[in-house]
Parts: structure tokens; C-alpha cells; sequence
């Protein structure tokens, strides 16, 4: 398990601590996990953070929240000027404490975590920084989850079809013909695939290829090469798809 620059102030006895820091394009941290929960967004850049369970896209505007000792890794497209809130978990709500979500960063929010990086780390808890520490809680408890997690179906039978959408998001293959290649029929392969990821195949690669295209779009490739690459035949199939998501 790799070792983190936030490490040295899980301890410090505050409910929020932000942690300010810039990476390089391509920048990948090790696998890690942190002591408190960590909300996690990028005032440039776009993120995508990783864990056992699934895969998040991060782009300007969202923000992730891991829970406490969820084991993840982080790979920034484009520079990222990362604001991470790192949580007591009593502070938040029972449903942000065993599942990652990623949330609408509102300008509220926004304002706060980055006036609150400004703020010593052991700030007074009786002054404005305390104020500013209660609504970054109240903002993220309060805020619902967007559709962009990607879940990762566990089932080892399925781990060909996970392996080959994470490395060619424009796979063309079809329910047929991923039921035959894994030895499955249509029906069995549907319903492990709902039950193992809470969605269709078809939703889960549209989102998967969402993320690609986010990643893409992040690294300023031109949209007709990020069509292709992501398995649309066209720039405006591509938008469209997209612009489910905003």
C-alpha cells in the first residue's frame, strides 16, 4: 500500500482538513487509503479515481467522495489543481460512509473549500473558518449523486468482457455475442451482468464510454478522433451521448 501527502494530517483534530496540491498531466498516485473520508475535486483538470468496486470520471465541475479506508487511485488528464476536504466520517451521513459517489460541485461549495485551503489546518474553530467547515458538510451530505460511477462487475466470469471495454471502449460486440464468448446464454449473461453491476450492458458501456470520452476531451483530442475512439460513428452521435449526462 503506497503512503500519501495527506497522511500527515488525518490526525489533526478538525472535522474538515484541505489539502491543496498541483500534478502533471498523466500523474497516477499509487494505490492508498486514507484514515478519514476524502471529497476530492479539481479547480482544472479532469480525474479519474479507481477502486476495487469501480471506476469514477471527475471533471471540472464534480467532485468524488471516497469513504474512509477505501483503497484507490487517482490519474489525472491534464493539469490538475486538486482541492481535496478530508472528513471525520462521524460528520457525514451513513449512506456517504461505505459507497463512493460523485457529486455537482455548486459555487457555494466551491468557494468554500478553496477559502477554507487558505485557513491553517488547526483553524479556530469558533471563527469563520468553522462556519466554513460546517457548510462544506452540509454541501456535500446534502447534495445528490450524479451518473457517473461506473461499477465494476466482480463476478470472475465477466472479468474478459470488464478487461476488454476498460482497454477498447469502442468495442462493437454485442449481448449475443459476449453470451457466446463467455459460454452463457443471452439470459443468464443479462441478468448476472444487472445484478452484479445494477444496470444493462448497454448502460454500462454508454457510461464506460462516457469516461473515455471525458478523459479524451480533457487531453484536448478533436472531437471527431474522440467519436472514433470511443465507438460513435459521428460527431453529433457523440454529443448526444454526452449530453445525457450533464
Amino acid at each position: 500500500m503506497g503512503t500519501s501527502a495527506a497522511d500527515p494530517i488525518q490526525q489533526i483534530g478538525r472535522a474538515v482538513v484541505i489539502l491543496s496540491k498541483d500534478y502533471a498531466p498523466e500523474h497516477c498516485t499509487e494505490l492508498h487509503q486514507h484514515s478519514r473520508a476524502q471529497f476530492l475535486f479539481a479547480k482544472t483538470g479532469t480525474m479519474r479515481a479507481r477502486t476495487a468496486l469501480g471506476s469514477w470520471i471527475v471533471p471540472p465541475g464534480y467532485g468524488l467522495l471516497i469513504p474512509a479506508h477505501a483503497e484507490h487511485q487517482i490519474e489525472m488528464f491534464g493539469m490538475v489543481a486538486l482541492r481535496s476536504a478530508y472528513i471525520h466520517t462521524a460528520a457525514l451521513p451513513m449512506r456517504h460512509q461505505t459507497r463512493c459517489s460523485v457529486i455537482h460541485v455548486s459555487p457555494l461549495l466551491f468557494a468554500c473549500i478553496d477559502r477554507l485551503s487558505a485557513e491553517p489546518a488547526e483553524y479556530d474553530l469558533g471563527g469563520i473558518a468553522g462556519h466554513i467547515a460546517a457548510i462544506i458538510i452540509t454541501e456535500i451530505a446534502d447534495t445528490p449523486p450524479s451518473a457517473m460511477a461506473l461499477p465494476f462487475p466482480t463476478a470472475p466470469k465477466l472479468g474478459p468482457l470488464v478487461r476488454a471495454m476498460l482497454n477498447d471502449p469502442s468495442d462493437p460486440r454485442s449481448i449475443d455475442d459476449w453470451a457466446n464468448e463467455l459460454a452463457m446464454s443471452r439470459r443468464s449473461f443479462t441478468r448476472l451482468f444487472r445484478s452484479e453491476t445494477g444496470m444493462s450492458f448497454d448502460q454500462w458501456r454508454q457510461r464506460r464510454r462516457f469516461q473515455a470520452a471525458s478523459e479524451l476531451m480533457a487531453l484536448k483530442m478533436p472531437m471527431p478522433q474522440i467519436a472514433a475512439e470511443v465507438g460513435y460513428g459521428s460527431v453529433s452521435a457523440l454529443k448526444a451521448m454526452l449530453a445525457k449526462f450533464e
